[in-house]
């Protein structure tokens, strides 16, 4: 009987030792980067990543490990009322070869367990844990119930890098997923004042005068501008014409009535029994008073209209300069724009409300 070739023994002993080496992980002997496990997770200090079988290179997992990092401070919410609200999204990530009998089933219940140990936000709960199972092809994301991405939502998210899976670019995968988790989480943000003026009193809307007048009572009408300026530019310097015309002819006048009033009175005449009384000036006077009349008059007349004209101009509708300054139908108040008051960023909150479920994954 012919004996096996030495070499089929060692290559047996070398298959045996590497499955005795693959473990399989659950929650309870898997081991906690936050904690004391940081070691067993190959970090050098305590982390959110673990990777005890290895898998990634040591570049790789730090940088995921700084992802992570990033996901709480990216999905933090400064402009928030309380301290859960303004709390991000921690994360952490267990990456292994093998989990239990390696369905789906198991790595779901390993990473919901994980992520009830782990005790990672007791007081928020605004915590996921990513479980990555290369051997057995599987991915699943754990979230608490405060968490704003849904379950069905990491279940896109991981769809959407399928491919990268497959390919065995996983930390590549890793990092578009923890990319969209807290891009999907900013996108729900609602709630931000809108910008509408800077919070100040937008420009009252345009009346005309029968709203006014039904609104303000009786009122003196409002006149177009372009009567106002032909009242203004023709009428009234044309009525200051008159009125000086009519001052000097009435001036005229008055002088030669006086002379005529002073022969026929008995006024001092150049031949006779001496002089005769002196003479009153009574039609002089008269005439002067009679030119000083109009020119009052007239003055008059233009004070009329400049009151009238200050009338229309403090009463009338459809005025620009006029008026009181504080206007009759106030515009209703605009809230603060970001940027002001209580709202400095201008940003909304994404859902806060509790949402329970098992989390979103899938297979490749």
């Amino acid at each position: 009987m012919q004996k096996a070739p030495p070499w089929i023994f060692i290559w047996t002993l070398i298959c045996l030792i590497s499955l005795a080496k693959t473990v399989d992980w659950d929650a309870n002997n898997f081991p906690n980067p936050t904690a004391t496990g940081f070691r067993e997770c190959n970090m050098k200090m305590s982390a959110s990543i673990c990777d005890p079988d290895g898998i990634l290179s040591e570049s790789q997992r730090y940088r995921l490990n700084h992802e992570l990092n990033q996901l709480e401070a990216r999905t933090r919410q400064d402009h928030a009322g309380n301290f859960c609200e303004k709390k991000g999204i921690t994360g952490a990530m267990a990456i292994a070869k093998h989990f239990r009998d390696g369905s789906e089933a198991s790595v779901k219940a390993a990473a919901n367990e994980m992520l009830r140990k782990w005790d990672l936000d007791r007081q928020c709960r605004k915590a996921v844990v990513i479980v990555l199972a290369t051997e057995d092809k599987k991915f699943w994301v754990a979230r608490g119930d405060k968490v704003p991405i849904y379950g069905d939502e990491f279940t896109e998210l991981f769809n959407a890098q399928k491919s990268y899976f497959k390919e065995g670019n996983y930390d590549v995968g890793m990092q578009n997923i923890l990319q969209g988790t807290w891009e999907k989480a900013l996108s729900k943000q609602t709630g931000g004042r809108p910008d509408s003026g800077r919070g100040k009193p937008q420009p009252p809307p345009f009346s005309d005068d029968t709203g006014r007048k039904e609104k303000e009572g009786m009122k003196m009408p409002g006149i177009p501008w372009g009567w106002i300026a032909l009242l203004l530019l023709v009428v009234i310097p044309i009525v200051l014409c008159c009125c000086c015309i009519y001052c000097c002819c009435c001036r005229g006048r008055g002088g030669a009535s006086g002379r005529t009033d002073d022969a026929e009175g008995g006024g001092p005449m150049m031949g006779g029994g001496g002089p005769g009384p002196m003479p009153s000036g009574g039609g002089g006077g008269g005439g002067r008073s009679a030119g000083l009349g109009g020119f009052l008059g007239g003055m008059g007349g233009s004070a009329a209209m400049n009151g009238i004209m200050g009338l229309i101009r403090n009463r009338g509708g459809g005025g620009g300069g006029g008026g009181s300054s504080i206007p009759m139908n106030p515009p209703p108040y605009s809230p603060p724009a970001p940027g002001e008051g209580n709202n400095p960023t201008g940003k909304g909150l994404y859902p806060s409300v509790s949402v329970k479920d098992e989390g979103g994954g899938g297979s490749w």
